[in-house]
């Protein structure tokens, strides 16, 4: 929009850097990105404030990736940004870590959480839709989970890349597992009952061997890991006894690598499950509480954000913003 002629006077009026304030004001109105970028930093800090404990210091970050899509997923490319977002925050008591994303490398997952427990003497991770995969076991390595109406965790079978008709896709590791071990069993049916058995043995055939080792690897590290945090924080108030510890442990874990109770790998496992079945520290908001409208605000700002820019994932704290493609 072009300035009136009272604008183009005034401008010759003022002296030359409050001249220069004023272009730079009007250039900002017209800096959707920019604005929006300081609407959601506006609401970290408000996340940083709310819930908080008197005198302990809050740090916020957020990281928020598409539901779809193989760069959306939790990679190594994930580390410098993680860094840099939480060194531009420093040490605080509690870091608030808010997550959103279909899962990844459980690898990355577990070095993300050493990462920001060195920032932190208690981490927080919110959750305003969803964290599948390596998100839940990002999720099970912090001492508290806030999720709210809609919120919500997955079973902790790994995701490994495949190509499907020429593209990408990420495929559960136990499908893998779990489709060599019924071709076994219907092998080994099939010979009780004299039955001819050249077609499975030509199914058995195909099976590539060492991928699902690899794969059993990949589902045995996802349980080592979340044993491991759940041990050390979420559920060191059970370290007295032992047995208990143990047993509340073995449950999650079955649950949650369990294909006979959730299906499939996207199955919801909403906060009322994960807190009353599983046994999690679970904080559960209302769809009214204040805490989540700005929990979900910031993070529909950032989902529209994303589409906005065609990127797969946004980094974020109230001084720093990475965005990958």
């Amino acid at each position: 929009m072009p300035l009136k002629e009272e604008e183009y006077k005034k401008l010759e009026e003022v002296p030359t850097p409050e001249k220069e304030k004023f272009y730079t004001d009007i250039l900002r109105e017209y800096d959707t990105f920019a604005s929006q970028k300081q609407k959601r930093v506006n609401l970290l800090k408000e996340v940083e404030k709310l819930n908080a404990p008197h005198g302990k210091n809050i740090g916020v970050i957020a990281f928020i990736a598409t539901e779809s899509g193989i760069h959306s997923t939790i990679s190594p490319r994930d580390v410098p940004a993680m860094g840099s977002a939480l060194m531009s925050i420093g040490h605080v008591d509690i870091l608030r870590l808010i997550l959103n994303s279909p899962g990844g490398d459980g690898v990355v997952a577990e070095k993300i959480v050493e990462m920001c427990r060195h920032y932190c003497k208690k981490l927080e991770v919110i959750i305003p839709n969803m964290a599948k995969s390596a998100a839940t076991m990002i999720a099970l390595g912090s001492d508290e989970v806030t999720m709210g109406y809609c919120s919500e965790i997955g079973p902790i079978d790994a995701q490994v890349p495949i190509i499907i008709d020429g593209v990408p896709r990420l495929i559960s590791a136990q499908s893998f597992i779990n489709a060599r071990k019924e071709l076994l069993g219907s092998f080994d049916e099939s010979i009780r009952q004299n039955k001819d058995v050249r077609a499975i043995l030509q199914q058995i055939a195909t099976l590539n061997i060492p991928f699902i080792k690899q794969c059993e690897k990949y589902m045995s590290f996802g349980k080592d890991m979340v044993s491991k945090y759940l041990t050390k924080y979420m559920f060191k108030k059970y370290a007295r006894n032992k047995e208990n510890l143990v047993t509340k442990i073995k449950k999650v874990l079955t649950d949650l690598s369990s294909t006979d109770m959730f299906i499939v790998h996207g199955r919801m496992i909403n906060a009322h499950t994960a807190k009353t079945s599983l046994g999690l520290n679970i904080n559960s908001l209302g769809k009214d509480d204040n805490y989540w409208k700005k929990i979900w605000e910031y993070y529909f700002r950032a989902d529209i954000g994303l589409g906005k820019t065609k990127a797969s994932k946004m980094i974020e704290s109230k001084n720093e913003m990475l965005i990958a493609v």
